[in-house]
């Protein structure tokens, strides 16, 4: 079998960087691609090599174990296996039918109503790395080609929404017009977490790539986020915080009663276990004491008359 030269195939120097092959090869599989090139016979024969290429030099690890061949292997000449091939490339070596995962390899269906050896890749390749890499080929639509890409985007939902769970309708302007999408916000979302709809991103030859929304929680009126715990303020007055009292509080389950102790300070956090979001939190009651700005004359005068008798030192 002859060695495949494929720096040279993807046009690029030996020392490029990731990038560069990258840029290059989506240049080559956009000019070469058989949907495109329908008038030139060898238009599938090229495809396949530069995504033998590209299957090779985009990949760090594969590069490495290809560039240890050493560069006294040129294109044409006859390839046999140099001294130490399989502490290079052992288990990787001649024959191998599964990948990493153990799965089948796959065989494109270039149109023809056949499979082509190997998933269309090299008696070269599948040398040097029997079927190495093939799990990766699901990421290929027809003729291997690339998928379009990946889409993020934020999607803003309440507390409500994500203490128990909704399904929001959301519009996405693309080159088409608005799309308009049902997504489900599972129960217990946090802050930043990413919710993929595949197949919803950018079209491409391969297939369109996937839609990744960032969940945002909007500001509530009552209540902080803090991780899965919740606070609310309980705003009371001087006398009830001296004396205590029992005050409704609001939860996102509805209200409860919340026993307040005497004595108790502002700024002060009563907890309420479990009544966080979605249940994996807690709920933090936090003491907000209150002074009137008005008095009435009697209440001058008993507070005037407290002031008088009291031991109090604070």
């Amino acid at each position: 079998m002859e060695y495949k030269d494929y720096y040279k195939i993807l046009g690029v120097e030996k020392n490029a960087t990731q990038e560069e092959i990258k840029k290059a090869y989506r240049k080559l599989a956009r000019e070469c691609h058989p949907d495109t090139c329908k008038d030139d016979p060898k238009a599938e024969q090229k495809f396949k090599a530069i995504n033998e290429a590209n299957e090779v030099l985009g990949d760090p690890e594969k590069r490495s174990r290809y560039d240890a061949l050493g560069s006294n292997w040129q294109e044409g000449q006859q390839f046999r296996p140099p001294p130490g091939f399989e502490e290079i490339f052992g288990g990787f070596s001649s024959g191998g039918r599964k990948g990493r995962s153990g799965a089948r390899t796959f065989s494109f269906d270039f149109g023809q109503g056949q499979n082509t050896h190997g998933g269309g890749f090299s008696d070269f390749f599948e040398s040097l790395f029997g079927n190495f890499g093939m799990d990766g080929a699901s990421s290929y639509g027809s003729y291997g080609a690339p998928k379009g890409e990946d889409i993020e985007s934020e999607v803003f939902v309440s507390l409500e929404d994500v203490h128990k769970g909704a399904k929001k309708e959301i519009a996405l302007q693309g080159p088409r017009g608005i799309k308009r999408l049902n997504v489900k916000i599972p129960a217990g979302a946090n802050d930043g977490m990413r919710i993929r709809l595949a197949g919803q991103g950018n079209a491409g030859h391969g297939g369109a790539g996937d839609l990744y929304l960032k969940i945002k929680i909007s500001p509530h009126p009552k209540f902080k986020l803090e991780g899965s715990n919740l606070i609310t303020e309980i705003p009371i007055t001087p006398w009830d915080a001296a004396l205590g009292i029992s005050s409704e509080v609001n939860t996102l389950d509805g209200p409860i009663k919340l026993k307040i102790p005497a004595g108790i300070s502002s700024g002060q956090r009563l907890r309420l276990k479990g009544r966080g979001l979605s249940g994996k939190g807690d709920l933090f009651a936090e003491i907000k004491i209150v002074t009137p700005k008005t008095l009435s004359s009697e209440e001058k005068h008993l507070l005037e008359e407290l002031r008088r008798i009291s031991q109090f030192k604070p």
